[in-house]
């Protein structure tokens, strides 16, 4: 099956890894720091929710926690947002969790649609025994972008049925992909078929009352009839699965 993008773990949470020390040798490092989802949906009539984190690994981490509005670079001194989160610096034993509290202040969001913003965990592990002898040792701090939705009450439809119901249409610059829903939608993965012929597309989200184009000039399908197969990211983390179909164009 052909490719358009290797990009195929665009659903997992964002993990941007920071060299803390260089070295001459590469080691190689993973994450013990987990949470418990890879998103949240904080509903208008809560208090507050809850995350997760764990250590699974087998020395203690520190960990530093808050909450931004989709830019990456904020730090945890510049960012503005209408919720609290507690603790936001906390050391994880190993094997041990802790929980991080997130609470609405009640500032004006918009009550006709969901809001998304972005809660990061960065882990930071100990400093290895005898660093400074060993010349060659790294020390990587993982960071984790995992999304944070505020859901108002009342809204029309659901989430279940803002995914299944994006709508597909041809335009001119390729397909339109748009949702009229007042939910944030994620496209996992994407599949287009064509005359025989499959690609893998690039995976988006979409946002309420937003729209999405896909280019297909470079597929040589823009006539044909295309079969659309996708899935999209519950509330939960699971996937869901659809269909849409795009008939041929006729004519010269």
């Amino acid at each position: 099956m052909k490719k358009l993008c290797p990009n195929r773990g665009a659903w997992r949470p964002r993990l941007m890894a920071f060299a803390l020390a260089s070295a001459t040798l590469a080691m190689p490092a993973t994450a013990s720091v987990v949470m418990n989802g890879t998103r949240f949906v904080y509903r208008a009539n809560e208090k507050e929710i809850t995350v997760k984190v764990s250590n699974v690994g087998k020395l203690p981490a520190l960990t530093q926690a808050w909450i931004d509005n989709g830019d990456p670079t904020a730090t945890p001194e510049t960012v503005d947002v209408p919720f609290n989160l507690t603790p936001p610096i906390a050391r994880l034993e190993a094997g041990k969790s802790q929980t991080l509290r997130v609470a609405y202040t009640g500032e004006a969001l918009p009550t006709d649609r969901e809001s998304q913003f972005w809660i990061n965990v960065l882990e930071v592990p100990p400093k290895p025994e005898h660093a400074e002898e060993d010349g060659g040792q790294v020390q990587l701090a993982f960071r984790y972008r995992l999304k944070l939705f505020y859901r108002p009450n009342g809204l029309p439809g659901t989430a279940e049925a803002a995914a299944a119901g994006l709508s597909w249409r041809r335009t001119a610059g390729g397909i339109a992909v748009s949702n009229d829903s007042a939910f944030h939608v994620t496209v996992n993965e994407l599949t287009l078929t064509a005359g025989g012929s499959a690609v893998d597309a690039e995976p988006f989200a979409i946002a309420p009352h937003a729209a999405h184009v896909l280019p297909l000039a470079a597929h040589d399908v823009a006539r044909k009839g295309i079969d659309v197969a996708f899935s999209t990211i519950n509330d939960y983390g699971g996937f869901v699965t659809h269909k849409a179909a795009l008939p041929a164009i006729e004519g010269p």
